[in-house]
């Protein structure tokens, strides 16, 4: 029995008190009684005043039995009494539901989520109806899908909501989120409840701490799977007109598996093979394709297993990005330092058909002072005093060059000190101009940077002892990247799963960006040599670092590979269904009831009204008149 608005010992307290209080009024009647007589004539008057005193003995027991056991009833009908099996304001329970990428494999009933689901619904239909249920769906996150709820139309509704995710599963995250959960908003903590594959990640398989009332529903998923892991590409430093590309195939499964893989670029073949996977083996595949126009590559694997999602990869792939150039010379000296740059569209012109207006992402002149100068970038190389954008200090002959500004763009990888310049230009920059090198005299490499850039060289790097120094190229390649870096940024492309990933970056480096689909950054963290994001859902990931742009394309699922072992001690299976379903029985009605015909029949029996009192249906122990 359970008192819904007075604890037992409110209760007992009142009973005392208001039994005490009957009792005292019975004992503390007047001695004075009404009498009935024949006359008056033999009654003398009383000398005095009639003394009151205390009864030594109750007169009427019977009322006062009926009495106290009516108020006693009345008083139970206030503390509203209930009958039936009670669990005081009931547990909170914490039901982690697995929506990692594992539960989305086909089963013969639909997929391993859906027995998840049926699970969980029965999980929860098994618990006192005063319980209140969270519940979270577990993947690379732990996401409450309710609060603690008692309406289990409300659970339902968010259980079959619940989607697989292309995560996977993070059990330690999600067992302290449920314990947090229960710490902060329950006042009686109840189980928490993980329902799913039980499929984690190698690094988290020994996890080792779980909550202290755990209870564990597996559900297993189907064994056999075959799965694309990665698909990754890279423009060949051999051949700057191909791709490399490298996929990674694995044997999730306890039996061996022959695949046959496939690549299309453009809709075109672009290369396959044949592999035969161990359980457990992933296989990594390199073919060369040679592809300067953009366009989607796609991966697939023939096989027909427990997760589709993992059979196909697409990859968009961008153009390879030339750079215009312009070179106006009235010699071939040039030549070699342009014409084999792979990422350059180089035309070379007399200086007699220069053009201020030319369609060019960079203008090279050669020993040339143009009557206006260029509206695009500028390299202008031993350019005439007369007519130089950056002004001509003097001219030296013999200089040994043995300073170079490493710090910046242009300069960094330079370090030849013992070059004697023939003869070189030596300038007088302005303050907001950057020098690259400099002799003795002075600067003789500025760079200017504004609405166009330019750089000015005071000697010829194809002549004299220059054109041995492989500080030469390395110089152009610099000065170009520099003026237009979009030509010479490299560009990595991976297929991947969601989650957290590890992009391997230079040491020091700067101009870091980690951008979304929608350009907008997103927080990462270095340590070392390694840079590492978390994207949650599908999506498109661009890293920029300098002039290196890896773009992820975040569309595989993560399928977690170590299997984690449920300790010993924790219950397991769906718990048998409680008795305290049914609703609990009022009886504070009937104990009023009781209580008002008790204070009824006291007053028909032993009231002391004969006017009302009913003789009829007076007893042997009623008091005598």
């Amino acid at each position: 029995m359970n008192f819904l608005n007075l604890g037992l010992g409110e209760l007992l307290g009142l009973i005392g008190a208001v039994s005490a209080g009957v009792v005292a009024l019975y004992l503390l009647d007047r001695s004075k009684r009404k009498a009935v007589v024949a006359t008056l004539r033999f009654w003398t008057q009383a000398g005095s005043r009639t003394d009151l005193k205390h009864r030594r003995k109750i007169q009427q027991p019977w009322s006062l039995l009926l009495q106290l056991i009516s108020l006693i009833l009345l008083l139970l009908a206030i503390a509203g009494p209930q009958f039936g099996v009670f669990d005081g304001p009931g547990a909170d329970h914490v039901v982690l539901l697995d929506t990692s990428a594992w539960m989305g494999s086909v089963t013969a009933q639909g997929t391993t989520l859906d027995t998840a689901k049926t699970r969980a619904l029965a999980y929860i239909r098994a618990l006192p109806r005063r319980d209140r249920v969270m519940l979270v769906r577990a993947d690379a996150l732990a996401t409450p899908a309710t609060a603690f709820e008692t309406d289990r139309a409300v659970l339902e509704a968010a259980l079959q909501a619940s989607q697989a995710s292309a995560s996977s599963l993070n059990l330690a995250l999600a067992f302290e989120f449920a314990e947090r959960a229960q710490t902060l908003q329950s006042s009686r903590p109840g189980e928490v409840v993980y329902i799913g594959a039980a499929r984690v990640n190698a690094n988290d398989a020994a996890i080792t701490r779980q909550p202290a009332k755990l209870r564990v529903i597996e559900v297993k998923p189907p064994t056999e799977n075959v799965g694309l892991r990665k698909v990754a590409l890279r423009r060949s430093p051999a051949a700057p007109d191909s791709w490399e590309i490298f996929v990674a195939v694995k044997n999730y499964g306890v039996k061996p598996h022959t695949v046959d893989l496939a690549l299309q670029y453009a809709q075109s073949p672009a290369g396959s093979r044949r592999m035969t996977l161990k359980p457990g083996d992933e296989v990594q595949s390199a073919f060369l394709y040679k592809e300067k126009t953009g366009g989607w590559l796609e991966a697939r694997i023939n096989i027909n297993d427990a997760i589709p999602g993992d059979d196909r990869a697409v990859v968009e792939v961008p153009s390879q990005a030339l750079s215009k150039v312009i070179v106006y010379s009235n010699d071939s000296l040039l030549r070699p330092l342009f014409a084999s740059n792979p990422v350059l569209d180089t035309e070379f012109l007399p200086t007699s058909a220069y053009d201020a207006n030319a369609k060019a992402d960079l203008v090279v002149l050669d020993r040339f002072a143009p009557p206006a100068p260029p509206k695009t970038d500028a390299l202008w190389i031993e350019p005439p005093a007369a007519g130089s954008l950056i002004p001509v200090k003097s001219t030296q002959s013999n200089a040994a060059l043995d300073r170079w500004n490493q710090e910046t763009p242009i300069g960094a990888g330079l370090y030849t000190r013992d070059v004697t310049l023939t003869s070189t230009d030596v300038f007088a920059p302005a303050a907001t101009d950057t020098v690259i090198a400099s002799t003795t005299a002075g600067p003789v490499i500025v760079a200017r940077d504004g609405a166009t850039k330019n750089v000015a060289i005071g000697f010829h790097p194809a002549r004299g002892a220059m054109q041995y120094e492989l500080a030469t190229p390395l110089l152009i390649a610099n000065a170009l990247r520099w003026m237009n870096p979009a030509s010479y940024r490299r560009f990595e492309l991976q297929a991947g799963s969601v989650g957290t990933t590890s992009v391997p970056i230079e040491a020091n480096s700067t101009g870091i960006h980690v951008l979304d689909e929608a350009n907008a950054e997103l927080p990462y963290s270095i340590e070392g040599d390694t840079l590492r994001f978390f994207s949650g859902a599908p999506g498109t990931v661009r890293v920029q670092t300098g002039d290196r742009e890896l773009v992820y394309s975040l569309t595989l699922p993560a399928l977690a590979d170590a299997s984690w072992t449920i300790p010993r001690g924790v219950s397991t299976g769906i718990p048998p269904k409680t008795f305290s379903e049914s609703t609990a029985t009022d009886i504070w009605p009937w104990l009023a009831i009781a209580g008002a015909l008790g204070l009824l029949a006291d007053w028909i029996f032993f009231g002391r009204n004969r006017a009302l009192s009913l003789t009829a249906f007076r007893t042997p122990w009623s008091k005598a008149a």
